[in-house]
């Protein structure tokens, strides 16, 4: 009997344990949730911009007459996670449809919404699949948005800010939300320890802030990976990297999530960070008083779109089409950056996103929002016209330089920095940051002192040359990246000299 009183016990706890969230749970959501109208939307956005999009979307088809929607939202990991996921399935789709001889179908998953241009650009770019019996498939994973060109320009007179783009020509992706990169940092951590108020990049290099600084893995989100591209367009590869590899030697860690960084650092864990610019400014402004703080390095940071795409094969592809023009509508757009109370605006929390719609960088508008800045006016500085693009290196360098060896870097830059010897130090420091071979970049000696001179202008008589040794050298870093093996391979070759190395510099430094 003792034994059977027991069990009813535990299976009673079990019981209350589920279904209290079912109970606690508002009672319009499981009567919203069996509407004929759903939308599935994959996306790294908080639960706060998911809750303000699903009641404002919801406003705008009730003033249209129309019955609600329930949105189904997948938010389970970072951008980069989202993406490869979508990639997988879609690519296990593909087989399936070669297998059975039919058109490719969809991933049950309406629309992409978050992250930046790179990710949505790999949605959108053409695919091949191809069948055990070579059967070929030819795909992409979004598909175009049925949206006018006059609408285009209303939303976007100009395509691009400072060279990066909008939204693409064949409207496969369009650009709802403007995002840029920067610090985040504790006043009251930064006072006790005497440490210098973070302004810039090159800042979080100190090695003051060793053991300060919080970090996310590139290979995880998009936003930290968009930061540390930017860093290596803005200082160049060989200083680019040698600002972020003292950085990461100063990391307490590599966190999955970007949005754990500001919070950290808000509590104390860290003394500052890298985020994205809307999670600094929120914290900043969720504690109030002055003790945490939020910075766009001054010309150094980047700024890029926060595109909306909808996939192949949506469940409901004319809703999405409806959910991607209200979320480019002035009504949507509002959203993003006006004040809890203001009209139009949010119900419960403020976004602190910055629109994209230029015409509402007015003063009628702006006098509402919570942050009023212009990109377009304040940060928006244009990369060289020259640089190329590092995005799709800066995962795996990262991971084989810092973060599957963190404990080295470390250590190695710890020794350094013990020394009193200002010779030894300097030469340590310099094999520090040396990097594999087929990871050097080598200019031509027409441009070797005066790269970035050539670069920035296009009428220099080595611009062509900078450009195309810019180029070229991306290319062969990732020449055989297009099988996911080869990846991998080289990761592991330049863990194992990267290792070596930082061993041989803390056994130096303690002869």
């Amino acid at each position: 009997m003792v034994n059977w009183f027991g069990r009813i016990v535990m299976l009673i706890l079990i019981a209350v344990v589920v279904g209290v969230p079912f109970a606690m749970r508002p009672k319009g959501d499981d009567a919203l949730q069996q509407s004929a109208e759903k939308l599935i939307i994959r996306s790294p956005h908080n639960e706060q911009l998911r809750k303000e999009f699903t009641a404002g979307f919801n406003r705008y088809r009730k003033a249209q007459g129309k019955p609600a929607v329930f949105i189904d939202w997948r938010s389970s990991g970072g951008t980069s996670d989202l993406r490869k996921q979508t990639i997988a399935e879609f690519e296990a789709e593909a087989q399936r449809a070669l297998a059975a001889g039919e058109p490719l179908g969809g991933v049950g998953i309406d629309i992409f919404f978050g992250g930046g241009d790179y990710e949505h650009g790999q949605l959108a770019k053409p695919r091949s699949a191809e069948s055990s019996d070579g059967k070929q498939l030819e795909y992409t994973i979004s598909t175009p948005v049925d949206i006018t060109d006059e609408q285009l320009i209303a939303i976007y007179p100009q395509a691009d800010i400072a060279g990066a783009k909008l939204y693409s020509p064949d409207k496969r992706w369009l650009g709802t939300a403007l995002s840029s990169f920067g610090i985040v940092y504790n006043n009251d951590v930064i006072e006790s320890r005497k440490l210098p108020t973070p302004k810039t990049w090159t800042d979080l290099a100190d090695p003051v802030f060793r053991n300060e600084i919080a970090l996310a893995d590139p290979g995880h989100s998009g936003s930290i990976t968009q930061t540390y591209n930017g860093i290596l367009k803005r200082l160049g590869w060989e200083k680019g990297w040698r600002v972020l590899r003292a950085s990461f030697a100063n990391a307490r860690y590599f966190t999955a999530s970007s949005s754990k960084v500001p919070v950290d650092v808000s509590s104390g864990e860290a003394a500052a960070g890298m985020c994205i610019d809307f999670y600094g400014r929120h914290q900043a402004e969720r504690e109030g008083g002055n003790r945490d703080g939020y910075v766009d390095p001054p010309r150094m940071t980047t700024i890029n779109a926060d595109p909306i795409s909808i996939l192949h094969g949506a469940p409901n592809q004319a809703l999405a089409n409806e959910f991607v023009l209200w979320t480019l509508s002035k009504a949507g757009q509002r959203l993003l950056q006006r004040q809890v109370g203001a009209e139009n605006g949010p119900v419960k929390f403020e976004l602190r996103r910055v629109p994209i719609r230029r015409d509402l960088f007015t003063p009628d508008e702006m006098q509402h929002w919570t942050d009023r800045i212009d990109p377009f006016v304040d940060l928006a500085q244009p990369f060289p016209p020259g640089m190329a693009d590092f995005y799709s290196t800066v995962a795996t360098i990262s991971h084989a330089m810092a973060i599957d060896i963190h404990d080295d870097l470390v250590a190695a830059w710890k020794a350094i920095h013990a020394l009193e010897d200002g010779e030894k130090k300097a030469a340590l420091l310099e094999q520090f940051h040396k990097m594999p071979p087929d990871l050097i970049l080598h200019w031509p000696e027409e441009v070797k002192d005066d790269w970035r001179a050539a670069l920035e202008d296009p009428s220099h008589a080595q611009h062509d040359l900078a450009k195309s040794t810019l180029k070229d050298f991306v290319s062969r870093v990732k020449q055989n990246w297009k099988n996911g093996d080869h990846r991998d391979l080289d990761r592991l070759r330049w863990t194992a000299f990267f290792r070596a190395n930082y061993r041989d510099v803390a056994e130096k430094a303690a002869d």
